[in-house]
């Protein structure tokens, strides 16, 4: 503040030592300066908010907190509904998993599963036509019946469903012939150009302090999670790519001591620190031009890392062991010799997993088939039909 005594001060400083004139001048007309400038932002301040501006972007931010503050309660079992309003078979989707089987052309498949109900070789499904769409395998991931996905297309455009608004797939003991003629449905049509490149769980949104991308071709990018609002607001995240032919792949929800595991389809693998990622798409795997990323996917150290082939062999590395690359544009290491890769072996899924959990395999046939982790650890291997098109985690709850 410029006082009335200072501006004293500053008089009789001129009248003893004129030479003063020039900084005391240049004092005050930056002073001046900034003030005028402070005084433009009260302004705008005020006609923002006596035009409403202001006011929808208070309550947009409220929204957007509610909105997570919604989604931790769905998936930590917080405020609940009154026994009356639930019904007995949405009590049922509140302690269920759901397996969700989607491709590029958008079709999502969702199958729930019990934990009572599930046991070792438990053919969980089978589902119908075109599993490899333009050559490219369905994928599964498999997530609590109260989480919600965010459905990302190639296009960088995202939409975000909760699981239990996705239509059910009949399971097998309640499939008819005409139900399984059923064409999978398409919960978010994809528009002319894109593609459905992957969902991702994003119930833990406010836990996390990023989003990481993924692509095809293993570059990386992170995403400050205080941009969510604008994200979901705009349904627009960005490709996450450099150029085509590459592709979005996957999303990833971290902190910044997170480690990534990247595993590519014709076996290697590669895991990297959240906080050595950088904010520009950057190549993280430097994979040959035939190969392609499979899984990207946290890998905490009290987890096994997981690897399936398409012909059932099962690899793993405890979490201990998987060493961080020093650096990123790495190809990574093999996880089988060069001459099963010349054979023609190849990964199609990886998950982190503990010995309590459970895998989900996708056959050729469509089968879709249950497996304990320990005994998969145990066994090394999956007895598939024909070949296996995906593989994922279920968590032990």
């Amino acid at each position: 503040m410029i006082t009335p005594d200072k501006i004293e001060e500053w008089i009789k400083e001129l009248e003893q030592r004129p030479e003063s004139t020039a900084p005391i001048l240049r004092f005050i007309a930056n002073r001046l300066r900034e003030l005028s400038n402070r005084n433009e932002e009260l302004l705008e301040e005020n006609i923002a908010l006596m035009s409403g501006k202001r006011v929808e972007e208070y309550e947009s931010r409220i929204a957007h907190l509610e909105y997570q503050l919604n989604l931790l309660k769905r998936q930590f079992g917080g405020e609940a509904p009154e026994p009356a309003e639930i019904t007995s078979s949405e009590e049922a989707s509140q302690a269920a998993t759901s397996l969700l089987v989607y491709d590029i052309q958008g079709h999502v498949y969702r199958l729930e599963l019990s934990k009572a109900d599930m046991a070792s070789e438990q053919v969980v499904g089978q589902l119908n036509g075109d599993l490899v769409p333009e050559g490219n395998p369905a994928r599964l991931l498999a997530v609590p019946s109260t989480e919600e996905v965010l459905f990302i297309f190639t296009t960088g455009r995202v939409v975000a469903r909760p699981v239990m608004d996705l239509p059910l797939y009949p399971l097998p003991a309640e499939e008819n012939q005409a139900s399984r003629e059923v064409a999978a449905p398409i919960p978010v049509e994809p528009r002319a150009g894109e593609r459905l490149a992957c969902l991702a769980p994003i119930s833990r949104l406010s836990l996390a302090q990023f989003f990481v991308q993924a692509s095809r071709k293993g570059h990386l990018k992170k995403i400050n999670t205080s941009l969510a609002q604008s994200i979901l607001a705009n349904h627009y995240i960005g490709t996450g790519i450099k150029a085509a032919p590459d592709q979005s792949f996957e999303l990833i929800l971290c902190g910044s001591e997170d480690r990534l595991a990247l595993v590519s389809q014709e076996g290697y693998l590669l895991c990297a620190r959240v906080k050595d990622i950088p904010f520009a798409i950057e190549e993280a795997m430097r994979l040959g031009t035939s190969d392609h990323l499979v899984a990207a996917l946290e890998a905490p150290s009290s987890a096994s890392l997981l690897i399936m082939t398409q012909i059932g062999k099962v690899l793993h590395q405890a979490g201990d062991d998987l060493e961080v690359a020093a650096s990123l544009r790495l190809k990574g290491k093999p996880v089988f010799s060069p001459s099963r890769r010349k054979q023609g072996v190849r990964v199609v899924g990886a998950a982190a997993v503990t010995e309590r959990d459970w895998g989900v395999a996708l056959h050729q046939d469509g089968q879709l088939s249950l497996h304990p982790v320990k005994d998969l650890f145990g066994k090394g291997a999956v007895e598939t039909h024909g070949e296996l098109l995906a593989f994922v985690g279920l968590q032990a709850t």
